[in-house]
């Protein structure tokens, strides 16, 4: 439905320095294992864009303002990666 680029996470080069959970909370966490993974946030992204953001919007430029918006929080997870682990699909 919404075009929201992936990113991945390379696990053998993560350092688990946490900064993408810090920056990107809503779509990084620390599973149990301790080890760093995309949220059911981000798995389920459709829903969770029309649920916390895009329910009420109709104006389809917000719609892509907001989606860029969260891309770019993504690119500083990405920029600021200690491992450099973390890219886009």
């Amino acid at each position: 439905m919404y075009n929201i680029k992936k990113p991945i996470i390379e696990i053998s080069d993560c350092v688990l320095c946490d900064i993408c959970v810090d920056l990107c909370p809503d779509f990084f966490i620390k599973n149990q294992a301790g080890y760093i993974e995309l949220s059911e946030n981000f798995e389920n992204i459709d829903k969770y864009l029309i649920d916390k953001y895009l329910d009420d919007i109709k104006d389809e430029d917000k719609k892509r303002e907001i989606i860029k918006r969260l891309e770019d929080d993504i690119n500083e997870v990405i920029k600021n990666c200690r491992g450099d682990c973390v890219s886009w699909e």
